[in-house]
């Protein structure tokens, strides 16, 4: 029970724009008040009373297609995805640039080679180097192996005869949400528009 109250919800705000993510336990809980209704993977929405028919029914007919909080009496669904039933005036979180951000957008992929590799073989690399004018900016830094890395040294990717497999990008900060988050949910893939954010880099 532990664990499916950890896990992972997505909440949307009353315009069906996603805000952040809670755990399971904090989305039961604004269920029950009614602070929320839960959406399913048709865009159903049920209030509390309609959720626990749905699990009934679910826990009967289907318990091994679904997680579950159980209760001495019943067992209770765990959403994946609830909508706020009032309008919530949330900031939208900063899209950081981290040395965790451009792995995730690069998928610990170095961009030279094509060749995913563990994080212990990756590094930064700025794609027009910092003593060439190159900034420290979502356009100029690429993930990138060790070897390679230095290999190119203080040079473009021209003069070391190198070619991106793709320009870098600010990504969206949908995918980089998407991708920082070990359980993945399909009915999030519509919703999800947040940022994931670590220690921010700077020149």
């Amino acid at each position: 029970m532990t664990a499916a109250l950890q896990s992972d919800v997505l909440v949307l705000n009353k315009h069906w724009r996603a805000l952040r993510i809670i755990t399971a336990a904090e989305a039961l809980a604004d269920l029950f008040v009614g602070r929320v209704e839960a959406v399913d993977t048709d865009y159903r929405s049920y209030d509390f009373a309609s959720w626990h028919e749905l699990s009934a029914y679910a826990s009967a007919f289907e318990p091994e297609s679904h997680s579950f909080v159980r209760t001495v009496t019943s067992a209770v669904l765990v959403p994946a995805v609830v909508r706020l039933r009032r309008f919530d005036r949330v900031t939208r979180p900063t899209l950081r640039l981290s040395r965790k951000n451009v792995y995730l957008r690069d998928n610990y992929t170095c961009q030279y080679t094509g060749q995913r590799l563990p994080t212990s073989e990756l590094t930064l690399d700025h794609v027009v180097p910092t003593s060439r004018g190159g900034q420290t900016s979502w356009d100029n830094l690429v993930c990138c192996s060790v070897a390679v890395d230095s290999l190119k040294g203080n040079r473009t990717p021209e003069e070391a005869g190198l070619k991106l497999i793709r320009p870098p990008r600010r990504p969206d900060a949908t995918e980089l949400l998407f991708k920082s988050r070990r359980e993945r949910h399909d009915s999030w893939k519509h919703f999800v528009d947040a940022a994931y954010w670590n220690t921010e880099l700077h020149d």
